[in-house]
């Protein structure tokens, strides 16, 4: 019979789990929509840096806003950031590679041969980090108060 705190810890994981997926999701869901929406402008259309560019930076508000309302659950820190990160990505890529590619792109090696596709990824990493890092120092303000 495991021991309470074994199962307390277990329960935490996953449910920290099931959020990080749904947050995965979510912003998954909201990428597909903004990128749609910036490939179709009139101003944008078939300049695939200048789509690129203003996505990047309507991805640091999207990501810090949604880590905002993950780490409401889950006292934040780096480690967590880094790992909700690396936890989106990984839900991210399942679902390019069951949707977005075979619907969308058709090619597999296009579409992860893209520079901008890393620089994207590198970027999400670098924001789910460091919102970790972030709102554990408000967040240990606002304990500590």
């Amino acid at each position: 019979m495991p021991s309470a705190r074994l199962v307390v810890i277990i329960n935490q994981i996953y449910m920290n789990l099931k959020r990080s997926i749904f947050f995965a999701v979510i912003l998954w869901i909201f990428i597909f929509i903004i990128i749609s929406v910036l490939m179709f402008l009139p101003q944008l259309q078939g300049n695939d840096l200048a789509i690129n560019i203003v996505f990047w930076i309507i991805l640091i508000p999207l990501v810090l806003l949604l880590a905002k309302w993950y780490f409401k659950k889950d006292p934040p820190n780096i480690k967590k950031g880094f790992y909700l990160g690396v936890i989106t990505l990984i839900i991210g890529t399942i679902l390019d590679l069951t949707i977005t590619i075979p619907f969308f792109v058709h090619s597999y090696a296009d579409f992860y041969s893209d520079w901008m596709m890393w620089f994207g990824f590198a970027e999400l990493l670098v924001l789910t980090t460091f919102a970790g890092f972030e709102f554990d120092k408000t967040f240990t303000k606002r304990e500590n108060n």
